[in-house]
């Protein structure tokens, strides 16, 4: 269950709890800016919706300090203002909706689909990282052993992936063992 933190009066937070049930999440309720501060800081968060309506300053600012917090954050404004708070706020990493259940769904819809893109995007990374580290000591190992041994590049790739069939290794198993055995 997601941990929501939403920032708004006593009857502006049912209205925004109204908007986003039935959605499985347990909502946390502050109504000030240094309460709403304390709370992101020490409270693991999915989410932070902050009402536009709070006092003039307050509600940007809690935005702002927020997704500056890695927090996906969203600002609920009145339809009218919500064009113009976009724009304004999307340098920030804030999220804009009108206040209305369409608006709301369609921003945390993004949010998801925006989480699900990171995720790939980490996955992909990892294994480019990984990939990058194999071929990294591979040209060790084939450098040592052109190095110690006089062999050529194609020799000394070839010396590796024979050792690692014979061994039953990877092959970046096969070119640490080499790495260690002439460093």
């Amino acid at each position: 269950m997601e941990t929501v933190l939403v920032v708004a009066e006593r009857t502006r937070y049912d209205e925004i709890k109204r908007l986003l049930s039935p959605g499985g999440y347990a909502f946390i309720r502050v109504e000030c800016e240094r309460e709403a501060r304390m709370k992101i800081l020490d409270i693991p968060l999915s989410l932070v919706i902050v009402d536009g309506m709070l006092p003039e300053g307050t509600s940007k600012a809690i935005s702002i300090f927020s997704s500056s917090q890695e927090i996906d954050t969203v600002l609920i404004v009145p339809s009218e203002l919500a064009w113009h708070m976009a724009g304004a706020m999307a340098k920030y990493g804030v999220y804009t909706a009108a206040f209305t259940r369409d608006s709301v769904t369609a921003v945390l819809g993004a949010i998801f689909v925006a989480r699900e893109k990171v995720v790939k995007a980490e996955e992909k990374s990892r294994k480019l990282l990984a990939r990058l580290r194999n071929e990294k000591l591979l040209t060790e190992a084939k450098c040592l052993l052109a190095r110690k041994s006089g062999m050529s590049e194609a020799e000394a790739h070839s010396y590796i992936e024979k050792k690692a069939m014979n061994c039953r290794i990877s092959l970046s198993d096969a070119a640490m063992g080499i790495v260690r055995e002439l460093s």
